[in-house]
């Protein structure tokens, strides 16, 4: 009975968590948008990075684990770090040009892409083996976001191509992830990672023009949200899966395109139907079938 109710428990923590993370994001993406026009995209990005670090070291005290930052670290891990912490750095950079560029939501759908391209990198860096419901997934998946693309219509935009690389690097960092061992912390993965980041962006801006002056204290305080934001969802979504089984948690995460289309369309006024449907029900579904097969296997392997 006990372990009912705490499972009950982790269950509601880890939905709660990722409801909030996925709101975070888009709130996070929305406030990019909305100064997009005003301050230069390494700017943004140097603004997530920077003030990222302020969820994160409240995490950090939270668990105490502030004085194991720099003990036991080898040039394996900073190497891991510094590759995951330039893949968040791209990351950051094409995503910000593409909703600054197109359809807010149109372009968060895009990088829900990153789930196929785990599976084909799971293949050739780790070794899985995925059968013909996994390969299905992956086929129904692209197809639904060549959909989206519309390559040979009118509407189409080169900048639709970036929420596909931001979905591969994101994957990249998925599976270096894999190779880092256990006995390093969630809280020291995200420190180092976040600092390549950084210093990835601070040598950006030094080495790019067309920065904007900060007038107002106000756009101080608005642009520090991004980190902030940003930084909060990516603990919440790493809260979320270490309470319970991602089969069980990942299909929360497809709440973020219902979100950024509902808060897109409440503040910019879009509204891309024509252009989402029906390829996002094909990566949905796609995405289930995957998640439903990941669960299956571990139901199914044996102890």
């Amino acid at each position: 009975m006990i372990n009912f109710i705490n499972n009950q428990k982790n269950t509601f923590l880890a939905i709660s968590a990722m409801v909030t993370g996925v709101i975070f994001i888009d709130i996070h993406g929305l406030i990019v948008k909305y100064l997009g026009g005003e301050y230069s995209t390494i700017q943004l990005a140097l603004f997530r990075n920077t003030f990222a670090i302020i969820p994160l070291i409240l995490l950090l005290i939270y668990k105490n684990e502030s004085s194991d930052l720099f003990k036991n670290l080898n040039k394996k891990f900073i190497l891991f770090c510094f590759i995951r912490g330039s893949c968040f750095l791209a990351i950051n950079i094409l995503y910000y040009i593409a909703i600054n560029n197109m359809e807010f939501a149109t372009a968060s759908t895009l990088t829900f892409s990153s789930t196929f391209f785990i599976v084909i990198l799971s293949i050739f860096f780790l070794g899985d083996r995925v059968g013909i419901y996994r390969w299905s997934a992956v086929i129904i998946g692209f197809v639904g976001v060549v959909m989206i693309m519309k390559p040979n219509s009118s509407i189409f935009s080169y900048y639709s191509i970036l929420p596909i690389l931001v979905a591969f690097l994101w994957a990249v960092q998925v599976i270096v992830l894999k190779f880092i061992p256990d006995n390093f912390t969630t809280g020291k993965i995200q420190f180092y990672s976040l600092f390549s980041s950084f210093l990835g962006s601070l040598i950006f801006i030094f080495f790019t023009t067309g920065h904007t002056h900060i007038e107002t204290n106000t756009d101080f305080l608005i642009l520090s949200l991004i980190g902030i934001f940003g930084g909060t969802a990516a603990i919440l979504f790493i809260y979320s899966y270490r309470l319970i089984a991602a089969s069980k948690i990942a299909v929360f995460e497809y709440l973020a395109i219902p979100s950024s289309f509902i808060l897109a369309w409440i503040f910019f006024g879009e509204a891309p139907f024509d252009q989402l449907f029906p390829g996002v029900l094909l990566i949905v579904f796609a995405g289930m079938i995957i998640i439903w097969r990941d669960k299956n296997k571990k139901i199914n392997k044996p102890n």
